[in-house]
Protein backbone atom coordinates (compact mmCIF):
# COMPACT_ATOMS: atom_id res chain seq x y z
CA UNK A 1 0.00 0.00 0.00
CA UNK A 2 2.97 2.12 0.39
CA UNK A 3 3.57 5.00 2.70
CA UNK A 4 0.50 6.61 2.49
CA UNK A 5 -2.57 4.45 3.90
CA UNK A 6 -5.91 5.24 2.41
CA UNK A 7 -7.43 2.69 4.48
CA UNK A 8 -6.68 4.11 7.83
CA UNK A 9 -9.49 5.31 9.98
CA UNK A 10 -12.14 3.15 7.69
CA UNK A 11 -14.86 0.90 7.84
CA UNK A 12 -14.19 -1.82 5.36
CA UNK A 13 -16.12 -4.61 4.29
CA UNK A 14 -14.09 -7.68 3.93
CA UNK A 15 -15.68 -9.77 1.10
CA UNK A 16 -13.73 -13.22 0.82
CA UNK A 17 -15.26 -16.61 -0.77
CA UNK A 18 -17.27 -18.66 1.53
CA UNK A 19 -14.78 -21.94 2.23
CA UNK A 20 -11.83 -18.75 3.69
CA UNK A 21 -14.54 -18.09 6.29
CA UNK A 22 -13.00 -18.84 9.97
CA UNK A 23 -9.68 -20.03 8.69
CA UNK A 24 -6.23 -19.04 9.41
CA UNK A 25 -6.34 -17.32 6.11
CA UNK A 26 -9.57 -15.32 7.08
CA UNK A 27 -7.51 -14.16 10.66
CA UNK A 28 -4.42 -13.26 9.28
CA UNK A 29 -6.49 -10.59 6.53
CA UNK A 30 -7.49 -9.21 9.50
CA UNK A 31 -4.79 -8.64 11.13
CA UNK A 32 -3.69 -7.19 8.08
CA UNK A 33 -6.24 -4.73 8.44
CA UNK A 34 -5.81 -3.92 12.11
CA UNK A 35 -2.79 -3.15 11.26
CA UNK A 36 -3.40 -0.85 8.76
CA UNK A 37 -5.01 0.86 12.01
CA UNK A 38 -8.68 0.57 9.98
CA UNK A 39 -11.57 2.03 11.99
CA UNK A 40 -13.58 -1.61 11.65
CA UNK A 41 -13.91 -4.63 9.72
CA UNK A 42 -17.45 -5.53 8.79
CA UNK A 43 -16.72 -9.67 8.35
CA UNK A 44 -20.21 -11.29 6.22
CA UNK A 45 -18.81 -14.58 7.98
CA UNK A 46 -19.87 -13.35 11.01
CA UNK A 47 -23.55 -12.91 9.77
CA UNK A 48 -25.85 -15.57 8.35
CA UNK A 49 -26.34 -16.29 4.93
CA UNK A 50 -30.19 -14.66 5.40
CA UNK A 51 -28.42 -11.54 6.06
CA UNK A 52 -29.20 -8.15 4.35
CA UNK A 53 -25.72 -8.03 3.18
CA UNK A 54 -25.72 -5.05 0.71
CA UNK A 55 -27.00 -2.57 4.00
CA UNK A 56 -23.89 -4.34 5.55
CA UNK A 57 -21.74 -3.13 2.24
CA UNK A 58 -23.06 0.68 2.75
CA UNK A 59 -21.82 0.96 5.67
CA UNK A 60 -18.33 0.67 5.10
CA UNK A 61 -16.61 3.04 3.48
CA UNK A 62 -14.43 0.79 1.30
CA UNK A 63 -14.39 -2.90 0.30
CA UNK A 64 -11.61 -5.01 0.15
CA UNK A 65 -12.29 -8.50 -1.69
CA UNK A 66 -10.20 -11.35 -1.19
CA UNK A 67 -8.33 -13.14 -4.46
CA UNK A 68 -7.89 -16.42 -4.42
CA UNK A 69 -4.81 -17.67 -7.14
CA UNK A 70 -5.70 -14.45 -8.94
CA UNK A 71 -9.52 -15.27 -9.35
CA UNK A 72 -12.20 -13.12 -7.57
CA UNK A 73 -14.98 -15.84 -7.21
CA UNK A 74 -18.68 -14.67 -8.67
CA UNK A 75 -19.90 -13.67 -4.84
CA UNK A 76 -16.68 -11.28 -4.17
CA UNK A 77 -16.51 -9.74 -7.45
CA UNK A 78 -20.17 -8.49 -7.07
CA UNK A 79 -20.05 -7.43 -3.88
CA UNK A 80 -16.92 -5.27 -4.99
CA UNK A 81 -19.10 -3.99 -8.02
CA UNK A 82 -22.04 -3.40 -5.98
CA UNK A 83 -19.48 -1.04 -3.28
CA UNK A 84 -18.11 0.69 -6.15
CA UNK A 85 -21.49 1.10 -7.85
CA UNK A 86 -22.26 2.54 -3.86
CA UNK A 87 -19.11 4.99 -3.70
CA UNK A 88 -16.85 2.62 -2.09
CA UNK A 89 -13.28 2.59 -2.51
CA UNK A 90 -11.86 -0.94 -4.32
CA UNK A 91 -9.08 -2.95 -3.53
CA UNK A 92 -7.99 -6.32 -3.25
CA UNK A 93 -5.78 -8.62 -1.65
CA UNK A 94 -3.90 -11.17 -2.98
CA UNK A 95 -3.56 -14.72 -1.97
CA UNK A 96 -1.96 -18.03 -3.18
CA UNK A 97 -2.12 -19.90 0.46
CA UNK A 98 -2.30 -18.98 3.48
CA UNK A 99 1.41 -18.60 3.62
CA UNK A 100 1.58 -16.71 0.46
CA UNK A 101 -0.91 -13.19 1.48
CA UNK A 102 -0.77 -9.81 -0.17
CA UNK A 103 -0.09 -7.46 -1.43
CA UNK A 104 -3.28 -5.36 -0.86
CA UNK A 105 -3.95 -3.48 -4.27
CA UNK A 106 -5.81 -0.21 -4.86
CA UNK A 107 -8.62 -1.88 -7.12
CA UNK A 108 -9.03 -5.09 -9.04
CA UNK A 109 -5.51 -5.74 -11.27
CA UNK A 110 -6.26 -6.90 -14.89
CA UNK A 111 -4.35 -9.89 -14.17
CA UNK A 112 -6.90 -11.02 -11.24
CA UNK A 113 -9.96 -13.26 -13.37
CA UNK A 114 -13.21 -12.47 -12.58
CA UNK A 115 -15.14 -16.00 -12.47
CA UNK A 116 -18.66 -16.17 -13.77
CA UNK A 117 -21.19 -18.06 -11.85
CA UNK A 118 -20.36 -21.69 -13.29
CA UNK A 119 -16.62 -21.29 -13.30
CA UNK A 120 -16.95 -20.36 -10.21
CA UNK A 121 -18.88 -22.96 -8.76
CA UNK A 122 -16.09 -25.06 -9.97
CA UNK A 123 -13.32 -23.39 -8.60
CA UNK A 124 -14.57 -23.50 -5.32
CA UNK A 125 -15.45 -27.16 -5.68
CA UNK A 126 -12.14 -27.79 -6.72
CA UNK A 127 -10.72 -25.84 -4.00
CA UNK A 128 -13.16 -27.69 -1.17
CA UNK A 129 -12.08 -31.35 -2.88
CA UNK A 130 -8.20 -30.72 -2.18
CA UNK A 131 -9.00 -29.19 0.78
CA UNK A 132 -11.15 -32.23 2.18
CA UNK A 133 -8.57 -34.79 0.97
CA UNK A 134 -5.79 -32.58 2.91
CA UNK A 135 -8.09 -32.96 5.86
CA UNK A 136 -8.20 -37.15 5.88
CA UNK A 137 -4.80 -36.96 5.61
CA UNK A 138 -3.90 -34.68 8.23
CA UNK A 139 -6.42 -37.26 10.22
CA UNK A 140 -3.69 -39.93 9.30
CA UNK A 141 -0.74 -38.66 9.18
CA UNK A 142 -0.91 -35.34 10.93
CA UNK A 143 -1.56 -31.56 9.10
CA UNK A 144 0.37 -30.87 6.72
CA UNK A 145 -1.07 -27.58 6.13
CA UNK A 146 -4.63 -27.17 4.66
CA UNK A 147 -4.05 -24.24 1.65
CA UNK A 148 -6.24 -21.67 3.01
Amino acid sequence: MGSKNPLKGKTIYFSHPSFTFRTDTERYCISIFKNLKVEGTINPSNYGLKDDISSLIKEADAIVGMSVARKLTYLVWNEMKYGEENGLDIYTIMVESKHDIGPLVKGIPDSVEKLPLEDSKSFTSEILRDEHRESVYSMLIGNWGKRF
